[in-house]
């Protein structure tokens, strides 16, 4: 931990210190703030609820849309903050007319597998909940690809206040409704009102791009995206896709106790992961282009700090976790809520130790590592599932265990990647990792000397 503050701390040196201290400023803000709005909306629902089971309702419908953009996702953003002519007029208006006919082709595979999804669940809700929440998907496709530009130049300041906006447009509905009608259709519609106001206040943020079509330029946006698209379905799949899978497997009560233990520890998360998309990933793009051994001296100032981020957002999910939740004075249908939490959050942060990896992989145009890293999570959560969930009869508790190992597996599989992308950062890895290891026993064996850790587990 001395070591990686010790880096922080170095990073005043740095000629773009200001640059990236106002972008990650900027991108903290507004996570910060729509955690907020988030959390509120969320938790007042929860308690709204008579059962935890419309949440685990809720978690199926967003895991599916989000599943059907992430397995089509052309890596448009990513793209244009990378590529040398991404803030090019004709590249601009060609990547928007592409995101464009992806959108209005997703709303059209969302609403026709509506019912077919609602039968394979046997749950009728489920059909008119998609329908309704694929509207999100079309919403976001309108979205303005300038916003990325501004991301590539780290000039966060407005498209932060764009995303402010359109959370609390979503916080506004989710919460009339759910003090009017408390149920999944609440969280729905704050995601649908969520997009379509992101779409609008995007057009007045950034300088628009007008619709174009150029044949060389859409070639090279599908060809990147074909490994983006594997990279990030896989990522999806082997990330999220537990909800699929234990949907039907366990109680409705506890999968629903589980959707919410995802989101209490997912929402904080985001901003962190936010961060590594928003800043570390055009900063590291545009060192790469400029020197190599400029951008092997950030990369390690980065990732102890990343290190340190995530030790610190272990020790709060571990320890602090369950105390939280007390607080919250929810009914007994999330009575497992704590040891959850502490679970999902560890993993959560050994994902935000991973990220500087995976940033200087993309930032190097090199997605094929992240696509057999994201495919190698995938066949180790479903056979793991499978086995522990299907064979031993495990059910959640055994569940847990998997997705913990999981990001391990992946994370091991970027290193060829790193080796060869970013020589000489072998060692700092061994020795972050290494760190990271240590923190998080520390934190499991204070809260097991405190007698609180896993109890229900243990029980």
């Amino acid at each position: 931990m001395a070591v990686a503050l010790r880096q922080v701390m170095n990073m005043r040196h740095s000629a773009q210190a200001g640059k990236v201290l106002r972008g990650g400023a900027w991108s903290f803000a507004g996570y910060g703030a729509q955690t907020a709005l988030r959390f509120i909306s969320r938790i007042v629902l929860a308690k709204l609820l008579i059962s935890a089971a419309p949440l685990g309702t809720v978690a199926v419908v967003t895991t599916i849309l989000m599943g059907l953009e992430m397995i089509s996702d052309l890596g448009i953003n990513v793209n244009i903050v990378q590529h040398r002519d991404g803030a090019d007029a004709r590249f601009l208006g060609t990547a928007f007319s592409v995101q464009v006919l992806r959108s209005g082709a997703l709303y059209l595979l969302a609403s026709a597998m509506a019912f077919p999804i609602a039968w394979i669940y046997h749950d009728p809700q489920l059909a008119p909940l998609l329908l309704f929440g694929a509207a999100a998907v079309l919403f976001r496709g309108f979205v303005n690809p300038g916003l990325a530009v501004l991301t590539r130049e780290v000039a966060l300041r407005r498209p932060t206040i764009v995303a402010i906006i359109s959370e609390a447009a979503g916080f506004i509905v989710t919460v009339a409704w759910a003090l009017k009608q408390p149920s999944a259709w609440a969280l729905v519609a704050g995601s649908v009102a969520t997009a379509a106001a992101f779409a609008i206040a995007s057009q007045f943020a950034a300088a628009r791009a007008r619709f174009s079509w150029d044949s060389t330029v859409a070639r090279g946006i599908v060809q990147f995206g074909g490994w983006i698209i594997l990279s990030t379905g896989t990522y999806f799949l082997s990330s999220r896709g537990e909800v699929l899978m234990l949907k039907g497997s366990v109680p409705d009560v506890e999968f629903g106790c589980f959707a919410f233990a995802t989101m209490l520890v997912t929402t904080p998360v985001s901003a962190v992961i936010q961060l590594g998309s928003q800043v570390l990933l055009p900063m590291l793009a545009g060192w790469i282009r400029e020197d190599k051994a400029t951008a092997l001296r950030q990369f390690r100032r980065v990732k102890w700090a990343f290190t340190g981020l995530g030790v610190c957002v272990a020790w709060g999910a571990i320890l602090i976790g369950p105390p939280f939740v007390a607080l919250l004075h929810l009914n007994k249908s999330y009575a497992g809520l704590g040891w959850m939490v502490q679970f999902l959050g560890f993993r959560a942060a050994f994902d935000i130790f991973a990220i500087p990896a995976g940033s200087a992989l993309l930032a190097s145009g090199a997605s094929l590592y992240s696509a057999f890293a994201n495919s190698v999570r995938l066949v180790v959560l479903i056979a793991g599932l499978w086995l522990m969930v299907h064979v031993l009869g495990l059910g959640l508790p055994g569940a847990m265990w998997v997705l913990m190992v999981v990001p391990f597996v992946a994370y091991s599989a970027l290193m060829p990647g790193l080796r060869r992308h970013m020589p000489g950062t072998m060692g700092l890895e061994a020795a972050t990792l290494l760190t990271f290891i240590a923190g998080g026993a520390a934190a499991a064996g204070l809260a097991l000397a405190l007698g609180g850790m896993w109890t229900t587990v243990r029980g």
